[in-house]
């Protein structure tokens, strides 16, 4: 993927390497639309947190970036990035060839978070 391709997805060429590291094979990317912060919420709790960047608002955290390891099994993490001026985020679901199918099966369980938007 080339640096251009590279922020046109948004996702940081560090979070593509962090994967290589710990599963040595170079990721396949999936970006879903956007998604309410209900989601958010829903895969933060479930799973590990593996990196983030919040911001404090004088009230609360909100998450800005983050790096959710959703399922070591089967090689699967996901990147989640704020639409500024918006509650809502994009998803970068990260994993292997060989677990598509698991891929699929997250983003269709995702469905009801996800807005009108059209990528």
């Amino acid at each position: 993927m080339t640096s251009t391709e590279n922020k046109k997805l948004l996702l940081p060429e560090h979070i593509i390497d962090f994967f290589i590291k710990k599963y040595d094979t170079y990721p396949c990317i999936t970006q879903t639309r956007n998604v309410t912060s209900s989601a958010i919420d829903l895969l933060t709790k479930k799973n590990k947190l593996l990196w983030f960047y919040n911001n404090f608002n004088g009230e609360q955290t909100i998450l800005k970036d983050g790096l959710i390891d959703y399922s070591a099994t089967y090689k699967i993490m996901i990147y989640v990035s704020m639409v500024e001026n918006e509650k809502v985020y994009k998803l970068f679901v990260i994993s292997t060839i060989e677990n598509q199918i698991n891929v699929d099966l997250l983003l269709k369980g995702l469905n009801k978070f996800y807005t009108i938007d059209f990528l």
